[in-house]
């Protein structure tokens, strides 16, 4: 059973929501129809905000843009929180000072969903997992619909589609960070690696906003583990959970790994093959990964050898992510979800060599320094945009050539211009796009067409 927040009936209650993002704006559709008295408050102004801020007012909800000022409000029952609003900000903090409770998006989702939910995190993957898992479930026939940070916020999916029987959430460390009950039948965790430092601190504060995904799991839940990420195993020691690891070397307990060029499972002491390597759409050793990860949770969710062998192979993968865009003797990739320095690693490693790499954007904080060797062994230039080019450079500079572009209109041109026959331009970005870009899929969809106007 569900968890049920505090609140039983939300009718006629003062809630507050803190953000005007998708998330917060979902959150606020849903409580009021729940009839609860919403109000909506935004930081920041701009012709967007204020475009969303009409369509809630048109639903009946009070919205404030341009600065958060609570006078003349009745106190809340509790606040909702957007992921993009740090627990920090001075708002949050006034709240948690007087002991309101302040809940993520995808804890209000749950309070309302009756279906079964699979939770996807990690630093990496969770995209691509999160996609798969929604291929595999509907060719098997099963109701599924993936949500949350892949970009359908999971109160929107409550509030349209509340008999969906099972939902696939990606969630970020920002929306597992004001958890209370939330409570995923299926968690999968894909790895852990140096990622929103400048929100979090440092690693283990990031670690363990991760990590609250397992908080509120029992013995009949499963977590699917990276077997071969040790600060992942580590942190799992002690959860409630039953535990199905997946890893690229045979292990001696129940699980998924790789042998002979195969996905296997052991579970008990039956030994099942589920599909060869060579059958799998999409490149590179991390979608080897993704896909033993997929196979554990369908596993696990009681679906048929059969019916994950099909889903497997036919998952071409997912936009944004490794997506060829064009080939006219150069091949064209749209690696825009790489936000930061590990996903553009993975990306380098999925390659040949003579990559014309397109990176650079809102800096993480993060260090350039572990992609030296791809680098040197597969990069013939760098071609840096955005904010972090400055800091890419001088980490990355004397390994290859570099030239600062500033946009990436400027970058796809000069590509378009010097890069030779054979060559892959890649656009895997290691940063966040916030400084030229609404979200990483603007950036891509930007990049897409560039090249659909610079290359005749």
């Amino acid at each position: 059973m569900n968890p049920m927040p505090e609140p039983l009936s939300l009718a006629e209650k003062n809630i507050w929501v803190i953000g005007l993002a998708g998330s917060g704006m979902a959150a606020a559709r849903l409580l009021k129809k729940a009839d609860a008295k919403v109000f909506i408050t935004e930081n920041d102004d701009n012709s967007l905000l204020r475009e969303r801020a009409e369509k809630l007012r048109d639903l009946g909800i009070e919205v404030q843009t341009g600065g958060h000022n609570f006078e003349g409000h009745d106190l809340p029952a509790f606040a909702v929180l957007s992921p993009g609003v740090p627990l920090n900000s001075p708002v949050v903090e006034s709240l948690r000072n007087e002991r309101y409770p302040v809940y993520s998006e995808i804890e209000i989702a749950q309070w309302f969903f009756k279906g079964k939910i699979i939770g996807i995190t990690g630093s990496n993957g969770k995209t691509t997992v999160t996609a798969w898992m929604e291929y595999l479930l509907r060719e098997a026939g099963y109701d599924a619909v993936a949500a949350g940070n892949i970009g359908y916020p999971f109160c929107d999916l409550v509030r349209e589609k509340p008999e969906t029987r099972y939902a696939i959430v990606e969630i970020s460390s920002y929306q597992l960070e004001t958890i209370k009950w939330f409570h995923p039948h299926i968690s999968v965790f894909t790895n852990i690696t140096p990622d929103h430092l400048l929100r979090h601190g440092n690693m283990e504060a990031y670690a363990e906003a991760k990590a609250r995904i397992w908080k509120n799991q029992i013995t009949d839940d499963w977590a699917v583990l990276p077997c071969d990420d040790e600060s992942v195993m580590r942190m799992a020691e002690s959860i409630h959970p039953g535990k199905f690891a997946f890893s690229f070397e045979e292990q001696p307990g129940h699980g998924v790994f790789l042998k002979e060029g195969q996905i296997v499972i052991r579970d008990k002491d039956d030994l099942t093959t589920i599909i060869n390597l060579e059958e799998l759409q999409i490149p590179g050793i991390h979608n080897v990964a993704n896909a033993m990860s997929v196979s554990a949770a369908a596993w696990k969710l009681g679906l048929k050898v059969e019916e994950i062998k099909s889903g497997l192979a036919g998952f071409s993968g997912v936009p944004h992510r490794l997506e060829i865009v064009h080939d006219n003797g150069r091949t064209w990739i749209n690696d825009s979800k790489s936000t930061n320095v590990e996903s553009l690693r993975v990306a380098l490693e999925a390659m040949e060599d003579n990559v014309w790499l397109i990176a650079g954007g809102q800096d993480k904080g993060d260090s350039y320094k572990p992609l030296i060797e791809n680098v040197k062994n597969k990069v013939s230039c760098m071609l840096l945009i955005g904010e972090g080019s400055g800091r890419i450079a001088v980490e990355l500079g004397e390994y290859t050539r570099v030239i600062q572009c500033g946009t990436l209109e400027k970058a796809v041109k000069t590509a378009s211009k010097e890069a030779g026959r054979g060559a892959t331009v890649l656009l895997s970005p290691a940063c966040a796009s916030f400084d030229q870009f609404m979200n990483f899929e603007d950036r891509g969809d930007h990049f897409r067409q560039m090249i659909r106007e610079t290359i005749k």
